[in-house]
């Protein structure tokens, strides 16, 4: 289950699907006549406390870094978990049954990251309804990105702003909200945006500025829990990059946010683009099976 409840998500789908396979295989191993190696089922039984206690720290830890690294723990050791019972379950032959699982999880996660990747390098965005100004939402949302030299926005927060500025200018939006923390002794993402978009000429009053989060999670649930539901909004406009979107949009869908999304024109080297699609792919799991 993932960590912030279950619900008819991609993730929950996933996690109930691997879970009910994970325990009818026990059943059936349970009835098997097949000798196990006692050592090995020890074996799983600690890869199995490994995986709960790296999900429970995985909700505690504040650091996004280290929740991914707990998070990717916990998935990896249910895929071998998982392999390894399919193995279990179905090799007549239990010699080498360690590698085998190995190979069978290597295999899974392959698959899945190629499937995810494909899906996240053709998500189209919305910028179609938008570019003319037909298009309408109660808000949009840049999401924060890096801060250069502490007081000014990095390219790819510039190639931001200027979209949200854009589409309000169209007239798409009556607000901006942006967002984004910052490190110590600089100003935070969200405040280097307010200044640009001020300096374009947007009215201060029509923008919204959260600036503690550190993860597009926490910039989406500011949304939700300050603004989507408190001012009845039906629908916002998610600002990003392409590759950024997709999992954008999925945290909105798992939190009942109405989004549609828009990308910037920040261009990329074509190593660039397929090292951030990767990021991102991975990253998407993680949210669909951790919520983080």
């Amino acid at each position: 289950m993932t960590l912030t409840g279950f619900e008819n998500k991609t993730g929950n789908i996933v996690s109930a699907v691997l879970y009910l396979l994970i325990s009818l295989f026990i059943i059936l191993n349970i009835f098997s006549s097949k000798n196990f190696s006692a050592p090995y089922l020890s074996f799983l039984l600690i890869i199995s406390i490994i995986a709960a206690a790296a999900l429970t720290a995985a909700g505690l830890f504040i650091q996004k870094e280290i929740r991914i690294v707990l998070s990717s723990i916990f998935i990896i050791t249910n895929i071998f978990i998982f392999s390894a019972f399919t193995v279990m379950t179905f090799s007549s032959n239990l010699k080498a049954v360690f590698l085998k699982s190995l190979l069978i999880l290597v295999l899974i996660f392959l698959a899945g990251m190629t499937f995810v990747f494909i899906r996240v390098l053709s998500f189209t965005d919305d910028s179609e309804t938008y570019i003319t100004g037909d298009g309408k939402a109660d808000a949009g949302v840049i999401l924060g990105a890096a801060v250069w030299g502490g007081n000014r926005p990095s390219p790819v927060l510039r190639d931001r702003i200027n979209k949200g500025y854009d589409i309000y200018i169209k007239g798409s939006v009556p607000k901006l909200v942006i967002t984004g923390g910052g490190s110590p002794n600089e100003m935070t993402e969200a405040e280097v945006s307010k200044n640009a978009l001020i300096k374009y000429g947007v009215d201060p009053q029509n923008l919204i500025v959260e600036n503690e989060s550190n993860s597009t999670v926490e910039q989406i649930h500011f949304v939700r829990d300050n603004l989507y539901k408190k001012r009845n909004w039906k629908k916002i406009v998610i600002i990003s990059d392409n590759f950024h979107l997709m999992r954008s949009k999925e945290i909105c869908s798992f939190n009942d946010i109405k989004a549609d999304c828009i990308s910037t024109d920040k261009s990329y080297s074509t190593e660039g683009y397929m090292n951030f699609y990767l990021k991102e792919s991975f990253a998407l799991i993680i949210f669909w099976m951790c919520g983080i």
